[in-house]
C-alpha cells in the first residue's frame, strides 16, 4: 500500500518546510527516473508542496530558488505559470533575471526549465548548493537530454 509521503498532519506545519519540500522534490525525482507509481503522490502533494516552497521565496529564504530551479528541470522542460502563486513568488525574489516564456496561442506566460537552468547555473554560488540538483546534473540523461533540450532551445530564441 502506499501512503502519502506527507501524511495528513504533516501539512499542517509552519510553512516554510524544507523536509516537506526536499521530500517532494525527491519523489519528483524517482518519478522521473522511471518509477511511475508515484504519480498519485506527486498529484496529491503538489498544492501543498507549492504553498511551503512558495512561502520560502516569499520570505527570501536563500535555499529556495534552488529548488524552484530544480522542480522545473526535474520535470525535463517543464514550465512553472508565472500567474501562479509559485511564479509570483519567483518573479518577487528574483525580479526580471529570469525571462519569461509567452505562449503564442494563449499569451499565458510561465517560466521555461531551460532558461531557469541558465538562471541557476550562473547564480548558483550565490545559493546555498542544492545536492540533489548537482546530482541530477551530473547524470547521463541531464547531460545528453535535457541540457542539450535547453541548449538548443536557447539557440533558438535568439
Amino acid at each position: 500500500m502506499v501512503f502519502s509521503l506527507f501524511g495528513s498532519g504533516c501539512g499542517s506545519k509552519a510553512s516554510p518546510d524544507f523536509t516537506l519540500i526536499d521530500r517532494y522534490l525527491t519523489t519528483w525525482d524517482k518519478f522521473a527516473q522511471g518509477d511511475n507509481s508515484l504519480v498519485p503522490r506527486i498529484k496529491q502533494d503538489r498544492a501543498v508542496f507549492e504553498q511551503h516552497l512558495s512561502d520560502a521565496l516569499t520570505k527570501n529564504d536563500n535555499r529556495a530558488p534552488g529548488r524552484f530551479v530544480f522542480y522545473a528541470v526535474v520535470q525535463v522542460g517543464g514550465f512553472i505559470p508565472l500567474a501562479s502563486p509559485l511564479g509570483q513568488a519567483f518573479q518577487h525574489r528574483v525580479g526580471e533575471a529570469v525571462p519569461i516564456f509567452t505562449n503564442e496561442k494563449d499569451s499565458s506566460q510561465s517560466y521555461f526549465a531551460g532558461d531557469l537552468y541558465f538562471w541557476w547555473e550562473a547564480h548558483k554560488s550565490e545559493y546555498p548548493p542544492y545536492p540533489i540538483y548537482e546530482e541530477w546534473r551530473q547524470r547521463d540523461f541531464a547531460q545528453n537530454v535535457a541540457i542539450k533540450m535547453y541548449e538548443g532551445a536557447r539557440k533558438n530564441s535568439k
